[in-house]
């Protein structure tokens, strides 16, 4: 079986040589200059397998080459004598599929190897879930932090979306900043892998890597019902749990999500509004097709005394209660407002341990929602409810 045919641009002489070397074993190597006005595409000529761009200290004038390589159809792995964050999203913007340090030899053979194969389109393995608060106020975004944090600590991949793309919590309750966006990974999909995505998406202290909008508000309009199957199939790719939050009413970017949602965790309070509300947005979903299956309901803030249990609840709304979590609202507050999780805040809790109990009954979530054409326009084409309940 003949070797690739890898492509080096640009770099020094020693740093080709030491590539050249490095990849003897399982490629041909060949080199050009990356020389301002060469038509780089014209160069390529006998169609390499890959194409390794060697980019130095002074970065800034080599991404245009990449861009450039990138749009010929090349796959372009980029390698640096540093690692700075800011170097790697801007390989990734202008189109690399890996970056690696010069000098990982053993990082340089393995992109190549993966980029030198076909690709192969294995499918979503991940499961989507999505946290839909029946009111405001019911304790959704501390439940889907949370629990993204005790699916980390399974040894799941974990992301967690914030959807509430203008005034979303998410950033706040775990104290990180607003960086890469989703906008960010719509715009780059077609050109992110594993390591690119890791490098790229935020990442929580606790392993969980979060994406969010918040901090690019502006760009929140580019975010329309119709990409979400492709992202949330894109990231299902990559991590075995996508925890969603921010999802509220029954708008089409909402609609779209929940659509494409292998579960949807209803979160609900002992409160006459929140009960009411759960059995409306139940008749919805069923409207929609969601089975029983998909949607489970999770009871927050329990308290035995009260007169609206579980059972009462159950009888209400058609569906009975999965999940109840322990009212320890102080642990709660202390942890949003230390930007921390409440495993870190209070182990011993009661509430840590109900949301630690959850994380592994969502582990086997059947894959079943897909989506299907016109749902946003058949549910509102149906009679039935007299408006969706505000959530917000």
């Amino acid at each position: 079986m003949s070797k690739p045919l890898i492509l080096i641009v640009g770099g020094e002489a020693r740093t080709q040589a030491e590539i050249g070397r490095a990849l003897k074993e399982i490629a041909q190597v060949s080199t050009i200059a990356a020389e301002p006005g060469l038509n780089l595409v014209e160069q390529l000529g006998a169609n390499p397998s890959a194409v390794i761009a060697a980019v130095g200290y002074a970065f800034g004038a080599s991404f245009p080459i990449v861009a450039e390589l990138a749009a010929s159809g090349a796959r372009v792995i980029v390698v640096s004598p540093n690692k700075d964050p800011d170097l790697i999203l801007q390989a990734m913007r202008a189109g690399a599929r890996e970056f690696v340090m010069e000098s990982d030899h053993d990082g340089i053979r393995r992109a190549v190897r993966e980029q030198a194969k076909p690709v192969e389109d294995t499918g979503p393995r991940g499961t989507a879930i999505t946290l839909f608060p029946t009111r405001g106020g019911v304790g959704a975004t501390s439940l889907a932090t949370n629990l993204a944090g005790a699916m980390q600590r399974r040894g799941d991949r974990v992301c967690l979306l914030d959807f509430d793309l203008h005034l979303g919590d998410v950033l706040s309750f775990l104290d990180l900043p607003g960086t890469y966006s989703i906008t960010d990974v719509l715009t780059n999909m077609g050109r992110l892998d594993k390591d690119l995505l890791d490098a790229s998406v935020m990442r929580h202290p606790s392993g969980v890597r979060v994406l969010a909008q918040s901090g690019k508000v502006e760009e929140a309009d580019q975010v329309r019902g119709a990409d979400i199957p492709a992202l949330l199939a894109f990231l299902r790719k990559h991590y075995d749990r996508i925890v969603i939050d921010g999802v509220r009413g029954f708008d089409e970017l909402s609609l779209a999500i929940l659509d494409a949602s292998q579960k949807v965790l209803m979160v609900l309070t002992q409160d006459v509004p929140a009960v009411r509300n759960t059995k409306r947005c139940l008749d919805l979903f069923r409207r929609l097709g969601y089975g029983d299956t998909k949607v489970q309901l999770v009871l927050n803030r329990y308290q035995k005394d009260s007169k609206i249990t579980p059972e009462v609840i159950a009888d209400t709304v058609g569906l009975p209660v999965t999940h109840t979590l322990s009212n320890d609202f102080a642990s709660a507050i202390e942890s949003i407002n230390r930007g921390l999780l409440l495993y870190d805040v209070a182990p011993r809790s009661r509430l840590t341990k109900d949301i630690e109990a959850l994380a592994p009954l969502l582990a086997g979530a059947p894959l079943i929602g897909q989506r299907r054409s016109g749902f946003f326009s058949k549910l509102l084409s149906k009679k039935g409810d007299n408006g969706a309940p505000g959530t917000s």
